[in-house]
């Protein structure tokens, strides 16, 4: 082969390499450029602005009924039935157990017999000759009496115009005779009434007694048997039972107890530092997870204890009406107060808000590109916080998209 040809194919094979290079590298800058395009990260942004943002704080507590009140029995005898069960719910003055009553109605038949007989001896007492015979006595001494009174007047006239020598002696000593005969028949007939009336006693008036203590005993057994049965003292549901049929109730024994679920209460325990930005009448939330969407019920604070214990908290209570009876003592529930506002301060949604190693972060827009932020968080409600450190009025915060982020990635809004 001449040295020509050679030279020809080497140039010839040289053209070929130094085009393909140049294909070659037009390639790899083309997917660079798709490689480059391709990491951008889709993200939605917001500008930060100023804003008023409520300060509310969460507490956990328990839901209580409004009152308990014991079921007690008045007096002591074997149960007959018992009418209730834990988790009832009974209107007051329902029967809830009875007792049996066999020997206190041969108690009554006996009061009453013992009752009628002291009746009728009364009767036959009241209706024989000593009643008759005081009215006798009454009647007399009352004439008498009246005689007296009208002699004396009589008399001391008289005897005032016998001193001044206006009647003669004669004339006074008939009217002085007649006065003492009046005052001698008034003193009789007011002996006579006195023996009359001390025999009275010992015979009616012990009677009398004798009925009124034989109606006391009817009237207590009664009372008794009434008393047999223990009845709901208010309306509410059974919240313990303490007695079974046949065991023995005494009287004054706690039976069981009804706690009144028309209004219950949450008790939530406070800490010193919040208890003084809470106070009677003020609104609360109170959320129950039990019941799921109807569980956010609004309402207000009822009472703020106003000493804490040794765990230094403080117990508040907030009133709920529950006439359907839907919340139940011992639900959890959680409560929300507002404690104050925070005015005119930067706000952002709180899923913009990082947790990492070295603190809260947020990703700013600037250029472009994300640039991670630190951040300090204020007050948070709901789905919203407060920054009070490394964001300003104005800037361009990443909202969604922040977890594809890290420092200088470049971002497509």
């Amino acid at each position: 082969m001449s040295l020509g040809r050679k030279n020809k194919i080497i140039a010839s094979l040289l053209l070929f390499f130094f085009v393909a290079s140049v294909f070659l590298l037009a390639g790899c800058s083309k997917k660079k450029e798709e490689v480059k395009e391709e990491a951008a990260v889709p993200v939605k942004v917001m500008k930060t602005a100023k804003s008023n943002i409520e300060d509310i704080v969460t507490f956990t507590g328990q839901i209580e009924a409004g009152d308990e009140v014991k079921v007690v029995g008045k007096i002591s005898g074997r149960v007959k039935e018992v009418n209730f069960e834990v988790g009832d719910y009974v209107q007051a003055g329902e029967p809830l157990v009875i007792l049996e009553t066999d020997e206190l109605y041969d108690q009554l038949s006996q009061a009453e017999a013992t009752l009628a007989s002291a009746k009728a001896n009364l009767a036959a007492n009241e209706s024989g000759s000593l009643p008759q015979q005081l009215d006798q006595v009454k009647s007399a001494f009352e004439q008498a009496e009246a005689n007296y009174l009208n002699v004396k007047a009589d008399y001391e006239r008289m005897k005032a115009l016998y001193e001044a020598d206006a009647i003669s002696k004669q004339a006074f000593d008939g009217m002085e005779l007649k006065y003492k005969v009046a005052k001698s028949q008034y003193e009789s007939a007011k002996e006579q009434l006195k023996l009359t009336e001390e025999r009275m006693p010992k015979n009616v008036e012990a009677l009398r007694a004798q009925v009124a203590q034989a109606q006391a005993a009817v009237d207590l057994i009664k009372t008794n048997i009434e008393n047999s049965v223990i009845k709901a003292p208010v309306s509410g549901m059974i919240s313990s039972k303490q007695i079974q049929p046949g065991e023995m109730c005494q009287a004054g024994a706690t039976l069981g107890a009804v706690v009144n679920i028309d209004r219950v209460k949450v008790v939530i325990n406070v800490p010193e530092e919040d208890i003084n930005k809470l106070k009677d009448g003020q609104e609360a939330t109170v959320n129950v997870d039990a019941l799921g969407n109807e569980g956010r019920i609004k309402s207000k604070i009822s009472i703020v204890s106003p000493a804490s214990g040794a765990s230094r908290l403080f117990q508040v209570k907030i009133e709920m009406e529950n006439k359907d009876h839907r919340l139940k003592p011992g639900m959890f529930a959680n409560v929300n107060v507002v404690r104050g506002i925070k005015e005119n301060v930067i706000t952002i949604p709180k899923d913009a808000v990082l947790i990492k190693k070295h603190g809260n972060v947020v990703y700013v827009v600037k250029e472009g590109k994300a640039e991670e932020r630190l951040v300090k968080i204020g007050v948070t409600n709901g789905g919203r916080v407060e920054i009070t450190e490394g964001l300003k009025e104005g800037e361009t915060v990443v909202t969604s998209g922040q977890n594809m982020l890290t420092e200088g990635s470049a971002v497509k809004i």
